[in-house]
């Protein structure tokens, strides 16, 4: 039986972390702690930071491993509280759901960072084959509006929305999904030095539900489903 994709997306994170070879890291909106947690059990140190109104399942399995968790909002805290050790941040698959501009965290990541230090970032590709497939059947190529939100939704957004009118992504759909070309301006731009910067292919097991789609991306594998971008403070 071939791996989700999920599960082999976060088996190829782990490994890309692993090939950077910190002195600590500092995951960014851990969630359940997949990545955290096999950074541990591979020997690393590991860290996290979460937002304080965060789901409380998103601290408890961090209790249980003995990973401390920041309870610090990204974009209104100071990353360089945190914890000086810190060599490399990880941002996996959070960027597609901010609502402030990316720029605000990738300044504070640079700031936090010493010199040499390393930013992971990874995130869907705006344009992988499923969303150029969607778009060209005329499909949604994000989540579809909900009709009503959820009560923990309504709740939890009050944090970002103070209008008392709910929005279309308070359930925690994507607001904007990125291109790897924008990523590397975003990096250099943010005084970053881009070490790696690339497309994959999370399901690159060929059977009858992949066959077409593996076929298309070894031919142009920018449409893979994820982009990976490393950057190296200067």
């Amino acid at each position: 039986m071939h791996p989700t994709s999920a599960s082999l997306r976060i088996e190829q994170t782990v490994q890309d972390l692993l090939g950077i070879g910190p002195r600590k890291y500092c995951d960014l909106g851990p969630g359940k702690g997949a990545i955290s947690l096999r950074l541990k059990q591979a020997g690393r140190n590991v860290i996290g930071v979460e937002a304080p109104w965060a789901n409380p399942e998103h601290f408890t399995w961090a209790e249980a491993a003995g990973i401390k968790i920041h309870r610090e909002e990204f974009f209104t805290g100071d990353l360089s509280r945190v914890d000086p050790e810190v060599d490399c941040f990880i941002l996996a698959h959070c960027i597609a759901h901010f609502r402030f501009s990316p720029y605000v965290l990738f300044r504070k990541i640079h700031d936090a960072l010493p010199s040499g230090g390393h930013f992971y970032l990874s995130t869907v590709n705006g344009a992988s084959f499923q969303r150029v497939l969607d778009l060209f059947r005329g499909r949604p190529i994000t989540e579809k509006v909900s009709r009503e939100l959820g009560q923990r939704a309504l709740e939890i957004s009050k944090d970002w929305n103070r209008t008392g009118i709910p929005q279309i992504w308070d359930d925690w759909m994507h607001v904007k999904e990125y291109t790897l070309p924008e990523m590397r301006t975003m990096f250099t731009n943010s005084g970053f030095q881009v070490v790696r910067a690339f497309h994959r292919n999370t399901s690159p097991h060929w059977d009858r539900s992949t066959w077409k789609r593996n076929l298309v991306l070894k031919v142009w594998p920018r449409l893979g489903d994820e982009l990976v971008v490393i950057g190296r403070k200067p």
